[in-house]
């Protein structure tokens, strides 16, 4: 999206965001005018900053332009969270059958909700300091006694 290598590669390019364009009824005419400015807009920025090379990178670069770029940020936000095959819906079906096991059938939609979440996403979960939410669950809740076995 963000360089084109030869008139194929743009066109290309163009025609993939028409197609997706077309699925989720843009105005094409306002899209294609996007699409020229847009390129305008990296080629001046070419020698100041890096050119975005990922769709997310895109997407965040749009960002402080949305209202100028409506139709062509609106069609990478929802690019963005396409899935590229089923195998990310299955995990996360999956994660949810883990989850919700006999046990804990009686667990609200909420919970079960906030817990899929975070077996879904555990590469960031992961990542997580429980320290800072053992602090701010204590600072909200200074009533309540946390008993650790």
């Amino acid at each position: 999206m963000s360089q084109c290598y030869g008139q194929v590669a743009c066109n290309s390019t163009e025609e993939a965001v028409l197609l997706l364009a077309e699925a989720y009824d843009s105005n094409i005419q306002d899209l294609k005018n996007e699409l020229h400015q847009t390129r305008r807009v990296l080629d001046r920025q070419k020698g100041k900053k890096e050119s975005p090379t990922t769709l997310m990178e895109f997407t965040q670069f749009l960002d402080p332009y949305q209202d100028v770029f409506y139709e062509l940020f609106r069609l990478c936000k929802i690019a963005v969270v396409l899935p590229v095959s089923s195998a990310s819906c299955e995990q996360s079906f999956s994660s949810l059958r883990l989850i919700k096991t006999y046990l804990r059938s009686t667990m609200t939609e909420k919970r079960l909700s906030s817990l899929a979440v975070l077996s879904i996403e555990s590469k960031r979960t992961r990542a997580l300091d429980l320290d800072k939410f053992v602090k701010r669950f204590a600072e909200q809740h200074g009533n309540r006694c946390i008993q650790l076995l």
